[in-house]
């Protein structure tokens, strides 16, 4: 893992494990910001801009990942609130009502079946 980063959902199954994880954003775009509020909360500290990653990992070797960044909130978790739990409450034609969460998870898990799919394939050897 990197230092910087801060575990806030995971999946595993015996040689798979999906992780979501906040880590700082240093690049965020302020130019949506008419009134300098949200700049000023989030210099004054009240406010928090992150990024979101998620990856997939075969073993301990990371195969994929999807990012957002700028992502602004009090507190990181009220995102995966936001977002987990809005993911089982889908449209009867399977999309989400806006969250990224999801669809963060599919894009990685896409990702890395691609990635497999590309790996060579090691021969059996019989003795």
């Amino acid at each position: 893992m990197r230092n910087s980063e801060t575990i806030m959902w995971q999946f595993e199954t015996q040689n798979f494990r999906i992780v979501a994880s906040i880590e700082p954003d240093e690049d965020c775009d302020f130019s949506f910001d008419e009134s300098g509020e949200t700049q000023a909360k989030v210099e004054s500290g009240e406010w928090e801009v992150f990024q979101t990653a998620v990856r997939v990992y075969l073993r301990d070797a990371e195969i994929s990942a999807d990012y957002l960044g700028g992502s602004i909130y009090s507190d990181p978790r009220e995102f995966f609130r936001e977002h987990i739990g809005l993911a089982a409450r889908s449209r009867a034609d399977g999309r989400n009502y806006g969250c990224y969460f999801p669809q963060m998870v599919r894009e990685a898990i896409s990702e890395a079946r691609k990635a497999l799919a590309d790996m060579p394939r090691m021969r059996k050897v019989i003795a």
